[in-house]
């Protein structure tokens, strides 16, 4: 095997499901694909302005990105919290017990082939995993590998001069289809392949602390407490995928019945910061207990209007 194969081989073995490799200059695009989504939508400047320097300013060593993917749609996903927990907050590895993959042993196995290499989300993953092969980003923004949206990326930085691409035989979205967008409840999604950051029930529920500005109303939330799947589970290109059946995640069963709405309200913070905040991938902070529960206090108001 050559050094690209073997370094994937590695990735393998430290239980990531794929890997790909791009050199340095394939990801120069992307600040021209970023400015294109702004010009779209300027009050998104504020929000993605800073997003990603240029790579070759900030690493001058490196010359390859390796992108490595881990799916978690092979587990199951309790029907209590479908529609009001983001998936991928639950079911990603940070969230379990014990991780399925070993991202230092990869670096490790890496190095001992005499390569410098760093890691963390050090460069725009999603462009530079459709540019190695191994998925595309569809309209509602999301990475899809054949599996769905449900892969994981993490990035590093090698100073190999070696690529792989996979390849891709994905069907792109159809002209035709704007499911994602019907979707969308607060009109984030207001056009393919771009959003308006602002206006996200995910970014409301978290970053947001739970707030609802003037040009959201309080219905538009519906039940969500932590994130937001909507243009997710509405895509055709996920609705092969049955949440309801799967392998057991570490005690997302268990603590189940303790994160709907009503169990929120009487969680102490303590039970709060452990299973949920630790595990929102930084959405929310530490003292963030009260967000939780502002968010299932509305989202109780939003199910006593419904079934009026």
């Amino acid at each position: 095997m050559g050094l690209a194969e073997d370094i994937r081989q590695a990735a393998l073995d430290c239980g990531f499901d794929d890997c790909g490799i791009v050199s340095i200059d394939a990801l120069e695009g992307y600040r021209d694909r970023l400015e294109e989504r702004m010009a779209k939508v300027p009050e998104s400047r504020a929000f993605y302005g800073g997003m990603f320097p240029p790579v070759k300013e900030r690493y001058p060593w490196a010359k390859a990105a390796i992108v490595l993917t881990w799916d978690y749609g092979k587990f199951r996903f309790p029907q209590s919290l479908q529609g009001r927990y983001g998936k991928s907050f639950f079911l990603t590895p940070e969230a379990a017990d014990n991780n399925e993959f070993d991202q230092l042993a990869f670096m490790r196995r890496v190095r001992a082939m005499g390569i410098h290499i760093t890691g963390g989300d050090r460069f725009p993953l999603r462009f530079a995993a459709a540019k190695a092969g191994l998925g595309i980003v569809r309209k509602n923004n999301f990475f899809y590998t054949e599996k769905g949206s449900n892969a994981v990326l993490f990035g590093c930085l090698a100073d190999c001069d070696c690529t792989l691409v996979r390849e891709c035989t994905l069907t792109p979205c159809s002209e035709k289809c704007h499911e994602c967008q019907k979707a969308c409840r607060s009109g984030a999604l207001c056009g393919p392949y771009t959003m308006n950051p602002i206006r996200c029930i995910g970014f409301w529920t978290t970053f947001g602390k739970g707030a609802v500005p003037p040009f959201l109303t309080e219905g538009m939330y519906q039940e969500w407490i932590l994130g937001c799947d909507n243009c997710q589970d509405a895509c055709p290109h996920n609705r092969r995928h049955d949440w309801s059946e799967g392998e057991p995640f570490s005690d997302v069963d268990a603590i189940a019945p303790k994160l709907v709405p009503e169990a929120v309200l009487q969680d102490s913070d303590e039970f709060l910061q452990k299973e949920v905040i630790a595990k929102s991938a930084n959405h929310l902070g530490w003292g963030d207990a009260d967000v939780l529960r502002r968010n299932a206090e509305r989202a109780l108001r939003n199910r006593a209007a419904r079934a009026d």
